[in-house]
């Protein structure tokens, strides 16, 4: 391990607090961008719902849909697999309150300009992949950003709090976000969403206006942004337990995760529903990982983070298997809010123990691989998924991906320097 002394270390000198509260919520900084991000995100998933059926009416047929689909989640990738390296090393190099300014200006004008060609019916699929790749470089940016930003928010204590609720900003308005965006389609189309979108960034730069973080208290040296980056990779080649956790996040990315992508078409095709069915099971997903997210910030637990980190994973590979063999609205909701909550008890486990494991000044660039691994292969596993659907069915691809998922979550849970992280 470098010199610099890890969070992990610095949790156990801090006074014990009570761990059954939301103790980020004590700092100002973290609350203005909580309330910020869960109104921009309850907008994200108005339009994640919205961007999925209108890729769905644009198709001719279920396997093109599941095709196409498939292909938005895979110019998604792209930017994000490019560009998170370098993300990483601007994050630990300039002013992460501006670079987020930047990111959320590109991707409400994404969606303003989605919107738009929607609302004179000149939309096309390549238009759709054009504004998901533009929207997702921009990300690439904001979450590392955002994720390496949260130790300058709260005490270090406070860290997996921090992680467990911003997820939660992200899964909160996934309860109502996709039932709204379904009645809205229903009523009066599809651009709105996109606008509502596009005016929900507002808040989180509202946000960042009125924050004023801490420096990191780790600067990363002045080299070249290229050297910065591979010195994260670097780190993490060297670091066998971060490379494990690394390979799990991989696997779910691409063969679990994606579900989400490709629910338009299991709905539509398998179950014979409609915008406002798919916004009750996008609903279901969202609240199954927004619990785990409240799990998340509120167990506060030390200790046996491994283990639950490769339980969840687990759990999380048998509720796929049980989502693809569903036939109904509420069997495959039921489904989803075991999966969904599953998967994030995973994410925020993974991210916690990633964090905890990396030195200040390496934060950025070792986050920004996290990113890259999550926001990466999630889309690239909706191309892979949604070519293989194309060529079989839904039901059996998403059976087929849990199962590998239970089988990779019983070979790592084999590793005693995994289970053994707390």
């Amino acid at each position: 391990m470098p010199e610099t002394r890890l969070l992990r270390d610095v949790v156990h000198e801090e006074p014990p607090h009570d761990p059954a509260r939301f103790g980020a919520f004590s700092y100002r900084q973290f609350r203005l961008l909580w309330f910020g991000l869960l109104v921009s995100n309850a907008g994200s998933w108005m339009q994640m719902l919205a961007q999925g059926w209108l890729v769905v009416q644009l198709s001719n047929s279920a396997a093109e849909g599941s095709f196409y689909l498939g292909m938005v989640g895979l110019v998604r990738a792209a930017p994000v697999l490019a560009l998170s390296g370098f993300a990483g090393a601007i994050a630990d190099r300039h002013d992460r309150r501006r670079i987020l300014t930047l990111t959320q200006i590109l991707m409400g004008m994404s969606a303003l300009v989605l919107g738009i060609l929607v609302e004179v019916h000149v939309v096309k699929i390549w238009h759709v992949m054009i504004m998901a790749a533009i929207s997702a470089g921009a990300n690439a940016f904001d979450a590392p950003t955002r994720q390496a930003m949260l130790p300058q928010l709260v005490g270090a204590r406070d860290l997996m709090s921090a992680i467990g609720l911003n997820s939660a900003a992200f899964n909160g308005p996934a309860l109502v976000g996709p039932a709204l965006g379904g009645l809205v389609v229903a009523a009066v189309g599809i651009a709105p969403c996109f606008f509502i979108n596009a005016a929900s960034y507002v808040a989180v730069l509202i946000a960042l206006v009125m924050m004023t973080p801490q420096p990191p208290v780790n600067p990363a040296r002045k080299k070249s942004l290229l050297g910065d980056a591979v010195d994260g990779f670097a780190y993490v080649g060297r670091e066998p337990r971060l490379l494990a956790i690394f390979g799990m996040l991989s696997l779910m990315g691409l063969v679990a995760r994606p579900y989400l992508q490709l629910l338009p078409a299991f709905i539509k095709v398998v179950l014979g529903g409609g915008p406002q069915a798919l916004g009750i099971v996008m609903g279901a997903a969202g609240g199954g990982a927004l619990m785990g997210s409240l799990v998340t910030a509120l167990i506060g637990i030390t200790r046996g983070r491994g283990v639950l980190m490769i339980g969840s994973a687990a759990f999380s590979g048998a509720a796929l298997v049980w989502f693809s063999g569903t036939s109904s609205v509420w069997a495959a909701s039921t489904a989803l809010i075991v999966l969904g909550g599953s998967i994030m008890v995973f994410m925020g486990m993974s991210n916690t123990l990633v964090q905890t494991y990396t030195p200040g000044e390496m934060r950025g660039r070792v986050i920004s691989i996290y990113t890259m691994t999550v926001l990466g292969f999630m889309p690239l596993g909706s191309g892979l998924l949604g070519w293989t659907a194309s060529l079989t069915s839904l039901p059996l691809t998403f059976a087929v991906s849990g199962a590998l998922v239970v089988i990779a979550a019983a070979l790592l849970a084999l590793r005693s320097d995994v289970r053994a992280l707390a």
